[in-house]
C-alpha cells in the first residue's frame, strides 16, 4: 500500500505541476515568458521554446516589436564583447562561437510570424504585427530556438566547472519617451536595459545538474536519465541560470527569504552564504525589504568578479579562497545591493550606467559601515574609491557621467566614472543633506520605482521632494 501510495502521490505532484504550466497566462498589466527548455551538457546547447505574451504599456500604437537576440554576439571573435587584453581570460581554451538560431516564429500558435533578423549585427529581431496593437492591448507570439554556448569565462560561457546560462533567450527590446532601445551589446559595461515581466520555466537538464536560478524552483522530477524543473519567477527583469555537477548547496533564512550558496569548497562557500545573508539583512532595514522569496549566490567559471542578474548573482571562483576572504565579501556585497539597485529599482545601463552601479557601489560602502565601522568604511572608501578617482581625473579631463556605454574609451574609463565618481555623488549628497534624509530618499525611491525603470531625473526629483531643496545644481556639478 505504501509504494502505491508513494506512486500516486508522484503522479498527482507530476499532474499539478503540468496544469500550473500549461495553465492559460495570467491578465496582468505585465508580459510573460513561458518558456520549455531543454539544456544538453553534451553539445552545450539550449533547444526550446518561448512564449510572449506582450501588453502594449505605451501610449503609442505598435505596428512591430523588437527582440534581443545577445547569444549572437558571440559568433565571430571579431566582434564578441571583450577587450583584446581579455580575449585569452574569456577563452582560456581557445575561441569557438556561440549564438542562437531561430527556427519559427508563430503568432497564437499556429499563425506565422513575419520577421526579419538585423543583417549587419545578427542581434537584433524584428517582428511585423497582423495588426496595430494600441495602449492595453496584447497579442501572444512563440519563438522556436536553439542557442548554442561558447567556452566563454564571461556572463555568457561555459568552464570546467559551471556553465553560465545569461542573456540566452530573445527578450524583448524597451519600448520608451525614446522609441525602441536596440542597443547592441556593448564591450565596456553592462549593455542591458529591460522592463520587469513574469517568467515561468520548465527546464529539462541531465540528471547529475544542480540548477540555480532566478525565480523560484517549484518542482524536480526525474524523467529518465533527466530531471525536470519547474522554475516560478514573477516581476523580474531577466532570467539567468548557472548550472553544474560539482555545486554543493547550503541556505539560510532572512526575514523570510531564502538565502542560497552554490559552491564547491565547503569553508568558503558557507562564509559566501553569511556575506550573502548580512547584505540582505541590513538592506532589507536600510532601503527597504528585498521584494522576492530567494536569493542565490553562486561559485563560478567566471573571471570578472562578480555579475548580477535578478534573484541571482555568480562570483568568480578565484575570489573563494581563504586568503581572499575580504574581495569576496566586497564583492558579494555589491553584487547583492544591485537586487534593490537594477534588479527591484531598474534604468537604462546602457545610457545611464551611473545610477545603477554609482549607487550600488556606495551602499557597499554602508555595508561595510556597517559591519565593520565608519572609519573601516572611510579608509576603504579613500582608498579604492576616491583615491582612485583622484588619480585618474588628473590625466582625464572628461569624468561627464550621463553618457552612452559607446562613449567610455576603456575599462578604467568606465570603472572611475561609473562606479568611482558615481558612489562619490551618494556620498556628497548624503553629507549634504545629512543620514537622516539621506535614509528616506534610499526608501522613497526603492519603493516609488520598485518594479519600475527610473532615470536620473527621478531621482533627482525624489532628493528635492524629501529634502524640500532644490539640488538640481548639486547634481548638474557632479554629473557634467
Amino acid at each position: 500500500m505504501r509504494s502505491k501510495k508513494y506512486i500516486l502521490s508522484v503522479i498527482l505532484v507530476i499532474a499539478i505541476a503540468l496544469l500550473i504550466y500549461f495553465a492559460p497566462l495570467k491578465s496582468s498589466n505585465l508580459t510573460s515568458y513561458k518558456m520549455d527548455i531543454k539544456y544538453s551538457d553534451e553539445n552545450k546547447t539550449i533547444i526550446g521554446t518561448e512564449t510572449v505574451d506582450f501588453i502594449n504599456t505605451d501610449d503609442v500604437k505598435l505596428s512591430e516589436i523588437y527582440l534581443h537576440l545577445y547569444p549572437n554576439v558571440f559568433k565571430d571573435k571579431d566582434n564578441v564583447p571583450f577587450t583584446k587584453e581579455e580575449i585569452g581570460l574569456a577563452y582560456p581554451n581557445g575561441f569557438k562561437p556561440g549564438y542562437i538560431e531561430i527556427n519559427k516564429i508563430t503568432f497564437n500558435k499556429d499563425v506565422p510570424a513575419t520577421y526579419s533578423i538585423d543583417k549587419k549585427t545578427g542581434e537584433i529581431l524584428k517582428i511585423l504585427l497582423p495588426k496595430k496593437l494600441e495602449k492595453g492591448d496584447r497579442i501572444n507570439f512563440t519563438i522556436s530556438f536553439k542557442v548554442q554556448i561558447p567556452p566563454s569565462q564571461g556572463r555568457f560561457g561555459y568552464g570546467k566547472n559551471t556553465v553560465q546560462v545569461t542573456n540566452f533567450y530573445p527578450i524583448l527590446s524597451v519600448y520608451d519617451q525614446n522609441g525602441w532601445n536596440n542597443d547592441p551589446y556593448y564591450t565596456l559595461g553592462d549593455p542591458f536595459y529591460s522592463d520587469v515581466s513574469n517568467y515561468s520555466i520548465r527546464l529539462t537538464v541531465p540528471k547529475d545538474i544542480v540548477v540555480a536560478s532566478t525565480g523560484v524552483i517549484k518542482s524536480e522530477t526525474r524523467n529518465g536519465n533527466d530531471d525536470v524543473v519547474m522554475i516560478d519567477a514573477p516581476n523580474v527583469r531577466d532570467f539567468a541560470l548557472v548550472l553544474s555537477p560539482k555545486f554543493k548547496v547550503a541556505e539560510e533564512d532572512v526575514d523570510g527569504i531564502k538565502v542560497k550558496s552554490y559552491y564547491f569548497d565547503e569553508d568558503v562557500g558557507l562564509k559566501a552564504l553569511k556575506y550573502a545573508s548580512d547584505a540582505i539583512r541590513f538592506y532589507n532595514g536600510y532601503i527597504g525589504k528585498y521584494p522576492y522569496k530567494q536569493y542565490s549566490v553562486a561559485e563560478s567559471d567566471f573571471y570578472m568578479g562578480g555579475m548580477e542578474y535578478p534573484n541571482l548573482v555568480f562570483i568568480s571562483k578565484d575570489l573563494y579562497s581563504k586568503d581572499n576572504l575580504f574581495n569576496l565579501e566586497y564583492v558579494i556585497a555589491h553584487e547583492t545591493a544591485h537586487q534593490w539597485w537594477y534588479g527591484a529599482v531598474g534604468n537604462n545601463e546602457v545610457k545611464e550606467a551611473w545610477l545603477d552601479e554609482g549607487l550600488t557601489e556606495y551602499t557597499t560602502i554602508m555595508y561595510i559601515e556597517r559591519y565593520y565601522g565608519k572609519a573601516t568604511a572611510d579608509a576603504v572608501f579613500k582608498s579604492i574609491i576616491s583615491g582612485e578617482f583622484y588619480k585618474f581625473s588628473k590625466a582625464n579631463k572628461d569624468d561627464a557621467m550621463v553618457k552612452t556605454l559607446g562613449q567610455f574609451k576603456d575599462w578604467n574609463d568606465y570603472t572611475n566614472i561609473v562606479y568611482n565618481k558615481g558612489a562619490m555623488v551618494f556620498s556628497e549628497l548624503r553629507g549634504l543633506i545629512g543620514d537622516e534624509k539621506f535614509k528616506e530618499v534610499l526608501n522613497k525611491y526603492y519603493n516609488q520605482y520598485k518594479y519600475k525603470n527610473a532615470t536620473t531625473q527621478n531621482l533627482i526629483d525624489v532628493v528635492d521632494s524629501v529634502t524640500g531643496k532644490d539640488t538640481g545644481g548639486f547634481f548638474a556639478e557632479w554629473l557634467d
